[in-house]
């Protein structure tokens, strides 16, 4: 017996003393990592909201320089979403691939710097959340673009609910946020 409980306590303890970064983390189930068929409809338009946001970051420094044509280009394609009575899918894909066009190779690996950034920040922001949900797993792709977006994962769910909303057109971050772009490419 007594064999038995030295034994029971020296593995016990071994595992004990395995920090627990040694440990392997419990794996996400595939319907929580996985977007709902809502958020793929919409991962245009929440890929154009993050870029603008990113933007509007980038801009704001003295690192993302464009020159004259750049900005001009830029602001004629953004003015347009503040016109626009709806933005679905298609819309906001031409119009993200429209924004990379207009600029050059080392802006583009710049943005995606910045986007490789915030990525990291909602997945560390992530990995400390505590979710739950009464009705299944939660749904991570919802709250890693509610961390990467100003309106968080409200507007998530809205953009999510309506595909063809234009938060743009609406008061709110969204149009604060292209607003606040439009007036650094006016400089």
């Amino acid at each position: 017996m007594k064999r038995v409980l030295l034994l029971a306590c020296l593995s016990l303890g071994a595992a004990a003393a395995t920090p627990p970064r040694m440990m392997p983390l419990p794996p996400h189930s595939a319907a929580a990592a996985d977007p709902s068929p809502d958020l793929a409809r919409v991962q245009p338009v929440l890929e154009l909201l993050v870029t603008v946001r990113l933007l509007a970051d980038l801009t704001a420094g003295d690192d993302f320089l464009l020159d004259a044509p750049a900005r001009s280009a830029l602001s004629a394609i953004l003015r347009e979403q503040v016109t626009r009575p709806t933005l679905g899918p298609q819309d906001a894909q031409r119009t993200l691939d429209r924004l990379r066009g207009v600029l050059t190779a080392a802006q583009r690996e710049r943005l995606d710097q910045a986007r490789a950034e915030l990525e990291r920040r909602a997945a560390l922001l992530l990995a400390r959340s505590r979710f739950a949900a009464p009705d299944g797993p939660v749904n991570l792709t919802l709250y890693r673009y509610g961390f990467m977006l100003p309106g968080g994962a409200a507007l998530v769910r809205r953009v999510a609910a309506s595909p063809g909303l234009n938060p743009y057109r609406e008061a709110g971050v969204s149009a604060a946020t292209l607003q606040r772009l439009l007036g650094q490419l006016a400089r």
